[in-house]
């Protein structure tokens, strides 16, 4: 008996403590005296805040189901539950009462819950697991709550309509997903463009959205090189930038002298890609120069884009073919420099 009186002083104890800290509710230890009936009550359950339950009081009787709901996106671990009571313990043959809920599983068993429920979310997509190229886009996706998951579909589309230079065709990337698991893959693509992939359930409940941007390619080649006769020297267009930012332009000047054409200089220059002039390198009448220019994106250099020019004293430039040139290739003249020094420049000269 005094074992008994001395258990029964500790519950006592140890509930009034937990009921200081706040902590009665999560055992809900009653002490039932002798001659009293099991609790018929439970009171509500203090679990995540976000939580619906349906009824909504603060009092539930034994045995009623309760339903639980979260917010779109989002599922609780048990979607109907129900108040009970099990004997914790007994104190003079009595029996020490504790409330517990029920929560009805998947296979629709009525298992004991042994923690909090919470609201979590339906579908997880890790934004680790992204794979993303220039012309396509990879993520793996695991549906917690498979019943939740039917009917669930992921698309992909430009983020926004595309204009000239840079125009990308909309993409008909669409996708029933099954299952628990799995992976969507969004492709073709075009290189540094927005699109953003969405996984609906239908009506209309989104449970993934993303903004992703495709890598970056090298750029296309050069369309136009020409000489600029009255100051001396080469222009072109900038390139767009549809396959990635322009961070610059490579520059490949090779002169050679006239009549034997052995190479006088090769200057190698690497520009600012916000620059669309460069002056050639001065030498005596009669010199040709073969220039290659290549746009630079963070991935890399694109094509280059070649051709060459030949200057003398008539002062007159002028364009024509160059006998077993490619269709690229021009030839323009350009005026007797006077005797002088060379310009000064930006790039340092590789002299071959």
């Amino acid at each position: 008996m005094a074992l008994q009186s001395l258990a029964l002083r500790f519950l006592l104890a140890f509930a009034s403590l937990l009921s200081a800290h706040g902590q009665d509710d999560f055992f809900n230890i009653q002490i039932v005296p002798q001659g009293t009936a099991m609790p018929e009550m439970c009171r509500r359950p203090l679990w995540d805040s976000t939580l619906q339950l349906v009824p909504d009081q603060q009092n539930y009787k034994k045995n009623d189901e309760v339903m639980l709901s979260c917010p779109e996106g989002f599922q609780p671990s048990f979607s109907h539950i129900k108040c009970s009571s099990e004997v914790q313990s007994f104190t003079r043959g009595k029996p020490v009462y504790r409330e517990v809920w029920t929560g009805r599983n998947s296979r629709g068993v009525w298992v004991r819950i042994r923690s909090s429920v919470e609201c979590s979310e339906v579908l997880q997509v890790d934004p680790e697991t992204f794979e993303i190229s220039s012309t396509s886009i990879k993520l793996n996706w695991t549906c917690r709550f498979p019943d939740a998951c039917q009917g669930m579909r992921a698309m992909c589309r430009l983020a926004a309509p595309s204009s000239p230079p840079c125009e990308a065709e909309e993409v008909k990337g669409e996708q029933m997903l099954h299952g628990q698991k799995g992976t969507f893959t969004c492709s073709p693509l075009q290189p540094f463009t927005e699109y953003s992939v969405t996984i609906d359930l239908p009506p209309n409940t989104t449970l993934f959205s993303w903004l992703f941007t495709t890598e970056e390619t090298v750029p296309d080649k050069p369309q136009q090189l020409w000489l600029d006769a009255d100051r001396g020297s080469l222009r072109w267009n900038s390139l767009p930038s549809c396959n990635g930012e322009i961070i610059g332009y490579q520059l490949s000047i090779t002169a050679r002298r006239a009549g034997d054409s052995s190479v006088l200089e090769t200057e190698r220059l690497r520009l600012n890609g916000s620059v669309t002039e460069q002056r050639l390198p001065e030498h005596s009448p009669g010199s040709s120069y073969t220039v290659t220019i290549q746009g630079l994106t963070a991935a890399g250099a694109g094509p280059a884009l070649m051709r060459d020019f030949d200057s003398d004293s008539s002062g007159k430039p002028r364009c024509a073919a160059v006998a077993g040139a490619r269709a690229q290739t021009g030839r323009a003249r350009l005026p007797a420099p006077p005797e002088a020094a060379p310009a000064p420049g930006t790039a340092v000269p590789v002299l071959i």
